[in-house]
């Protein structure tokens, strides 16, 4: 039965991969860009979820959304036919060994997929989320119901498209390890030229690096559930590999660049950021980066300003409608900041907002205590205590940063070559994420997109300065070992066992768990459900929350399409 469940999950993403090619090459063709199966992939999962976030303006996303997605995907097979198959015949006459690696890999994730739902965050507010978006229209000041649903995070819209036929309740197995094995089928080819002892340039060794926390997630990290940090990683980190092999690319070669692979690059930072704010230094920076790139590469004016113009509208079409959930959500396009507020009857009270941002920042700071003991620099002695314990997020990437920029400054100072390639500048939006991650809320996975960025770059950088990194022989089967022994180090810590065990102890698709509820009702009549234990709802009917605010009321006394007000408990958000 686990076999048969991994295997129906596994064609479910096949189903899923074909569809978001057909519907990204739509996009590709449209802007006139050069078309991979790859691009075409990451372009359409961009493009689906715009297509969700301004379904779910209007209405609920139900099976007809899904429907239509099915559609535009199958009208992108037919038109780019031809295209589609050549670049499909060239993919599987690839080396014979990367395709096994890459269909192991995807068995792998759909076995570990079937497993139970563990994940903290996806009872607290997650599937809520979720069931609010499968019943209602973006709904006006839910997060009045409770702070947490206002967090626009458009992976609800995707785990809400997939909540249909016989996935339906059991959409949250399929989405964050779908991902996984995307971002594998990204950068496995530049791993595996690496592992040969024959890479081609210095974006090979830098997607090398970044294969060290995908892995780990692979092996290690929770997929069952409605997770937005994994998601929001994978597209930055897929984006700055692309930025990075663009920027690498130097001479004539500029001018054979698909110009197309720096749009895609731009748009998936954009979706990054419908993923998680957290995000947001880190993606407009390299956005811009990504801009600049387009403007400076060389390519005839026509096809320079077709560039420009497709990431510009592709990511408006991004950004405007989630823009737009948000403002209808709380009051606020970028909650819990309360910057650019609107005068809405529903908005979220902006006292509460503003304390809600003061708990996330102590609660990353750390996570038992209260917001007075987190101010100043007192906190700092027991986050670096705690911070330097994580494998994976903190130790790993420290050590590959430091040596590469060791290595890169020894050489420097003995005279030697060292690259300046122009790929040293993704270090701008890095190293911002990484001082906005730690200022704002240094929870390690917060910020891995930035550290593992800053990491992959500054390796990448101690590398290639020695004989460029790109020789045969003894020098890369000892960067080799190196970082084979990191990854070794993050995978054999405590922990590993519980995932497999919860795994193999299922041996098929669970639903989400059911609480125990009772039933609040506050000063205006309307009654909102509670669990009795703990503050997880999971999937319990609607309204549920475990923090009920007594001055909450429905706009419409009827109908809760119509959202809710109130007139804010700010004391409340202390309990969070």
């Amino acid at each position: 039965m686990l076999i048969a469940s991994a295997l129906g999950v596994a064609a479910t993403w096949v189903l899923i991969t074909v569809v978001l090619i057909g519907l990204g090459s739509v996009l590709l063709k449209l802007f006139e860009i050069d078309l991979s199966l790859i691009d075409a992939f990451w372009m359409g999962l961009a493009v689906s979820i715009a297509i969700l976030e301004i379904w779910n303006l209007l209405l609920p996303v139900t099976g007809s959304a899904t429907a239509l997605l099915f559609c535009f995907g199958i009208l992108g097979w037919i038109t780019n036919r031809s295209v589609l198959w050549n670049r499909l015949s060239l993919g599987l006459r690839t080396s014979r060994w990367l395709i096994l690696l890459q269909i192991a890999v995807v068995l792998f994730l759909a076995l570990r997929a079937v497993g139970p739902c563990i994940h903290y965050d996806t009872g607290l507010y997650g599937a809520s989320a979720v069931r609010w978006i499968l019943t209602y229209p973006t709904v006006p000041g839910l997060a009045n119901l409770y702070g947490r649903l206002g967090f626009n995070s458009s992976a609800y819209l995707c785990l809400a498209a997939l909540d249909t036929g016989v996935w339906k309740g059991l959409s949250f197995h399929l989405f964050t390890g779908y991902l996984m094995a995307a971002m594998c089928f990204t950068i496995l080819p530049a791993c595996v030229r690496v592992a040969r002892r024959c890479p081609k340039s210095a974006a090979d060794w830098f997607q090398c690096v970044l294969a060290i926390p995908l892995i780990f997630w692979v092996l290690r990290g929770q997929i069952v559930g409605a997770q937005t940090d994994e998601p929001a990683t994978i597209a930055c980190l897929v984006a700055v590999a692309i930025l990075f092999e663009e920027l690498a690319k130097d001479g004539d070669r500029l001018q054979e660049s698909p110009r197309g692979r720096l749009v895609v690059a731009a748009v998936l930072f954009s979706l990054a950021v419908t993923f998680k704010m957290s995000t947001i230094v880190f993606a407009v920076i390299a956005w811009c980066l990504t801009l600049g790139r387009l403007h400076f590469i060389k390519q005839p004016a026509r096809d320079r300003k077709l560039s420009i113009a497709g990431a510009l509208v592709l990511s408006t079409i991004i950004l405007f409608p989630w823009c737009l959930r948000g403002i209808i959500l709380t009051g606020y396009p970028f909650y819990p900041a309360t910057a650019m507020g609107f005068p809405v009857d529903w908005k979220y009270p902006q006292d509460a907002a503003r304390l809600y941002v003061a708990l996330v920042h102590s609660w990353g700071r750390n996570p038992d205590a209260r917001i007075a003991d987190t101010q100043g620099y007192l906190w700092l002695r027991g986050w670096l205590h705690q911070a330097i314990r994580n494998r994976s997020p903190i130790q790993v990437p420290l050590v590959i940063s430091l040596a590469g920029l060791a290595v890169a400054v020894v050489h420097r100072l003995r005279r030697k070559r060292v690259s300046s390639s122009r790929w040293l500048l993704i270090l701008v939006p890095s190293l911002a994420g990484v001082v906005f991650w730690f200022l704002a809320s240094p929870d390690p996975r917060f910020g891995q997109f930035a550290i593992w960025t800053t990491a992959g770059t500054l390796a990448t950088w101690g590398i290639v300065s020695v004989d460029g990194g790109v020789s045969q022989g003894r020098y890369v089967s000892t960067v080799l070992a190196g970082l084979l022994g990191l990854l070794l180090w993050c995978l054999i810590s405590f922990g590993w066992k519980q995932p497999y065990q919860s795994m193999l102890a299922a041996k098929a698709l669970l639903p989400l768990p059911k609480v125990s509820l009772t039933v609040r009702q506050t000063s205006s009549g309307l009654k909102v459900y509670l669990p009795l234990q703990g503050n997880q709802c999971w999937d319990a009917p609607l309204p549920c929350t475990p923090y009920p605010d007594d001055t909450l009321r429905l706009r419409d006394r009827e109908n809760m399409r119509w959202g809710f007000a109130s007139e804010g408990r700010p004391d409340l958000l202390y309990r969070y």
